[in-house]
């Protein structure tokens, strides 16, 4: 009588079956890819929004009494492209949601969504969560969603950067400290030379960021270095060059310099009457005290002409608070030419 032939499934194979059932056990709220309309997706309230267009906005236009209509009428132009790629291609990424009853809550891919609305579709393709994950690994999945945007500046960024360090401290209960390169690199997931730029920036003073806040200086690597450096008056001047437009190689010249130098420099200008011919207006994140400056200057009769140009500012927005101090630095230039 022949042997009954016995099939039994190797260690390795077995191990790896249940490796894998376990994985899709723990993220089958995150492997989950679904078709989702767009009217039962909403922003979580809890979750603080670098917009002000609303999903309203998108679906229904912007209403001319609004506020903050400037501002999302920038909003919406510069949803504008991804909506035209959305029309011919769809979505390539799917956005990150979870459930809540009926709707669907936004983890991260809010542009996405906007756009979508924008370009007239009625659903969108999403990862679904099964329930919404901790504060930390709402940032960290909001940073991988953003991490590929070219038009993410460097603050927006660091401001991301800061939300996943304080609640990666709440999550481990640790008392707030500097958080170390290689905590940084391994959060993120980015080389450590890459993380220790991030953190020499997160660290920096706040005069380089307020820099970096007003897109004066959009360089990760310009402004780590500038933030690294320990002499004062070596820092001032690698600040300067910076502003003006210097390149990394030239400011990593500048860092080199013994500290005693820029003094002789300085110096040896002050002796031959070689003095600055720009003035700087200064700094403030008092948006009240910005109010009160704007208002100060346009009181003055003399200038009536160039009110009418500074009746509509965005108080929310410092980019367009900042825009218009320019503008009114130029008017006031043409004035007195």
């Amino acid at each position: 009588m022949a042997k009954k032939k016995v099939f039994a499934i190797s260690n390795a194979l077995s191990n790896g079956i249940e490796e894998t059932i376990q994985a899709a056990h723990d993220y089958s709220g995150e492997l989950r890819v679904e078709v989702v309309p767009l009217k039962r997706i909403e922003v979580d309230p809890e979750n603080p929004r670098d917009l002000a267009l609303t999903f309203e906005d998108a679906n229904h236009g912007i209403s001319p009494t609004d506020p903050q209509y400037a501002r999302k009428e920038q909003e919406i132009e510069s949803l504008q492209s991804i909506a035209n790629s959305i029309k011919d291609q769809g979505i390539i990424n799917p956005i990150v949601v979870y459930k809540f009853g009926e709707k669907y809550r936004l983890v991260a891919g809010e542009r996405r969504t906007l756009a979508s609305i924008i370009a007239g579709k009625t659903d969108i393709q999403a990862k679904i969560l099964d329930s919404k994950p901790n504060d930390l690994k709402i940032r960290l999945l909001q940073w991988i969603e953003n991490v590929e945007r070219s038009d993410l500046s460097l603050w927006e960024r660091l401001n991301n950067l800061e939300k996943i360090v304080s609640a990666y401290f709440e999550k481990n209960n640790l008392s707030k400290k500097s958080i170390s390169v290689t905590e940084l690199s391994n959060l993120i997931g980015c080389t450590k030379p890459h993380a220790a730029n991030y953190k020499a920036v997160l660290d920096a003073d706040p005069g380089l960021k307020q820099y970096i806040s007003t897109n004066q200086i959009r360089s990760l690597e310009k402004a780590a270095l500038i933030a690294t450096i320990q002499t004062s008056d070596l820092k001032e001047h690698a600040l300067n060059e910076c502003l003006a437009g210097a390149n990394l190689k030239r400011l990593k010249a500048i860092a080199a310099q013994k500290p005693n130098k820029i003094a002789q420099i300085k110096k040896s200008v002050e002796s031959r009457g070689r003095q600055t011919t720009s003035v700087n207006l200064g700094i403030t994140k008092n948006v009240g005290v910005a109010q009160l400056v704007l208002d100060s200057i346009l009181k003055n009769n003399a200038l009536s002409p160039i009110a009418i140009h500074f009746k509509q500012v965005d108080w929310n927005d410092y980019r367009a608070i900042n825009n218009t101090f320019k503008q009114l630095v130029k008017k006031l230039e043409e004035l007195h030419t």
